[in-house]
């Protein structure tokens, strides 16, 4: 609930005058009790010396033979004027036997008085109360008289405390007097006290006002007292440190918002709910609407495309930047690619994503024309290379048929070099094959591939049966470790071109007479293929770069081999259209690793297989 809030001197003015207020109070309070119990004492005390007087002058007249009651009451009316003091004497049945102010037949029995009854049980009695016979507020002293020829006798002394009470009142008013002098005097002096404390404190809220509206250049002045300057000193500080950072964020917010607006690429950032938070204007171009009317809109009212609401859903489900290329059918065909990565808070909780779009409309279709280009070249290519092949392989027949010619030496100089021409005509073949082959699998991005659940025993040992030839002509053996129980989703055609492509180039580049091991076993329910040789290695300079086509490690050595630098940019497409990666692991003199690892074939796959 609100409360009403007041200012600091209106809390610190009442309480010092509360606080000065109390203590005189008390003080009044105390002082007037003080002198009253010392007035009733000192009282008392003259009494009880009075009542000790008559005491002794009564003993002594009781004493005496002959001595009446009729004595007695005019003994104690004697003395009684005497010392203005009333004397009553009592005997033990409680009659009064005289008295100094009042007629003795008059007055009723005293036997039940309290100090009556303390002094016969041999005691002081001492008692205030109102005096009916007198009219007036008494104080009494009883003492026992100790004498031999009566009953118990008792004297009994009083005096009127009223004039107590008439001075204590006095003294009551007149302190009440001070009291209020000194209030007043106390309240002027809090006032003044409270406002020399709450001036400097306002002046420090105004100084804090202008800091919060943003005059950090403003600064407090400094109060005498040590505790509000450093309050004042810390303020300043503050405000200046304050300042410096707003700058700094002002400044790099202006240089974020630079770059945010001269930016090719499209940046979104989304919070949680997939709401707008930022947008800049390539991306508010490519979905065509102004930058201003996005903020906090959901991005699907702006982009209304099932694939980028499946992207954003998995890009907010994990922390991992995402990528991925979707296509808009707006009035041009667009192709973006896109870029996740998550966003946090101070705090490092997750708040959102922030998405980059960049536009690869022009690069994809670079890419497009390139592949057409080289599948047509490849294709119008291959035909009259057939041709010339044919031709050279007969022209060969005809000159080793007349090899026992007069000629002879010519007709060997004609066979050398129609082996040169075959041998670069095989070379450009096997180019053309393979970029054909690369050129079908970049165009149709794998759709065409048809998976179903193999065994990769078999699809090994063909591959192994293939290259035999060729290994046991230079003394190179193959060992296969493949249980027959290991079953992949594949392809096996075109995995079997994988696994050919590199048991080819292990046999190439290893040594005569050395062994090439082709492994496959299951591992965390993938299936991992290793062919790894003990020829001459790669550097770690080649090994990111030998997936690119036309790449080589030793380019003469290859050319001489027949290698054509697509062997392991195909196997990674086949890979990667597995579902699956490949590895290398090569140490130059060490020999060479590759290993493919792809998903293994479930068992309700197997069975429907």
């Amino acid at each position: 609930m609100y409360r009403k809030k007041t200012k600091l001197i209106w809390r610190i003015f009442p309480s010092f005058l509360f606080i000065t207020l109390l203590s005189l109070t008390v003080e009044a309070w105390y002082s007037t009790s003080y002198f009253k119990s010392f007035f009733l004492e000192t009282a008392e005390q003259e009494l009880m010396v009075r009542a000790s007087l008559m005491q002794d002058q009564l003993a002594h007249a009781l004493s005496v033979d002959g001595f009446s009651p009729q004595q007695v009451d005019a003994l104690c009316k004697n003395m009684g004027e005497k010392i203005q003091t009333r004397i009553t004497v009592i005997l033990h049945s409680g009659e009064v036997i005289g008295d100094s102010f009042a007629r003795v037949e008059t007055m009723e029995n005293h036997r039940e008085r309290p100090e009556i009854k303390t002094a016969f049980s041999g005691k002081k009695g001492m008692a205030v109360r109102y005096s009916p016979t007198l009219d007036k507020k008494m104080m009494y002293i009883a003492l026992p008289i100790d004498q031999s020829r009566f009953d118990p006798v008792v004297v009994r002394t009083a005096i009127s405390i009223s004039h107590i009470d008439a001075k204590v009142e006095a003294m009551r008013n007149s302190i009440a007097l001070v009291l209020v002098l000194t209030t007043m005097a106390a309240a002027l002096a809090s006032l003044y006290v409270s406002r020399r404390i709450t001036r400097p404190v306002e002046k420090m809220r105004q100084g804090a006002q202008a800091f919060s509206k943003g005059n950090l250049t403003n600064r407090l002045s400094y109060p005498d007292t040590i505790e509000l300057f450093q309050l004042a000193e810390a303020m300043n500080f503050m405000a200046s440190e304050l300042n410096k950072k707003i700058m700094d964020v002002r400044n790099r917010s202006r240089e974020l918002e630079a770059v945010h607006t001269s930016m090719e690429e499209g940046v979104i950032a989304i919070n949680g709910q997939e709401q707008i938070i930022t947008v800049n204007k390539a991306a508010a171009k490519i979905f065509d609407f102004p930058p201003e009317t996005l903020k906090t809109k959901h991005v699907l009212e702006v982009a209304r495309n099932y694939d980028l609401q499946v992207f954003i859903k998995k890009a907010l489900a994990t922390k991992d930047p995402v990528e991925d290329d979707i296509v808009i059918d707006a009035d041009d065909r667009i192709v973006l690619n896109i870029h996740s990565t998550a966003l946090y808070d101070a705090q490092d909780e997750r708040m959102g994503t922030l998405i980059i779009f960049r536009d690869i409309t022009r690069m994809r279709l670079l890419e497009t024309m390139h592949k057409d280009f080289a599948a047509n070249v490849s294709h119008e290519l291959k035909t009259p290379l057939t041709t010339i092949k044919g031709f050279i392989e007969t022209l060969l027949q005809m000159t080793a048929e007349d090899s026992d010619a007069p000629d002879h030496e010519s007709s060997a100089q004609y066979r050398r070099f129609l082996d040169i021409i075959e041998k670069n005509v095989n070379r450009m073949v096997s180019l053309i094959d393979d970029l054909l082959a690369l050129s079908r699998l970049e165009r149709l991005k794998g759709t065409d591939i048809q998976f179903e659940p193999h065994p990769l025993a078999g699809l090994i040992q063909k591959v192994v049966r293939f290259c035999t030839d060729r290994a046991q002509s230079r003394g190179i053996t193959m060992e296969v470790h493949c249980p027959d129980t290991i079953t992949g989703m594949v392809d096996p055609t075109l995995m079997e071109q994988a696994v050919f492509n590199l048991v080819d180039n292990a046999i190439k580049y290893s040594g005569d007479g050395t062994c090439i091991t082709i492994n496959a076993e299951m591992k965390d329910g993938n299936i991992e293929i290793r062919i790894k040789d003990t020829g001459q290695g790669i550097d770690a300079a080649h090994l990111p770069k030998i997936f690119n086509r036309f790449y080589r490690v030793d380019k003469g050595r290859s050319r001489d081999q027949g290698g054509t630098g697509l062997g392991l940019a195909i196997v990674k497409h086949i890979v990667r259209y597995h579902n699956g990666r490949i590895e290398v692991d090569s140490r130059r003199g060490k020999g060479t690793c590759f290993t493919i690892t792809i998903p293994g074939a479930t068992e309700k796959e197997t069975v429907s297989g």
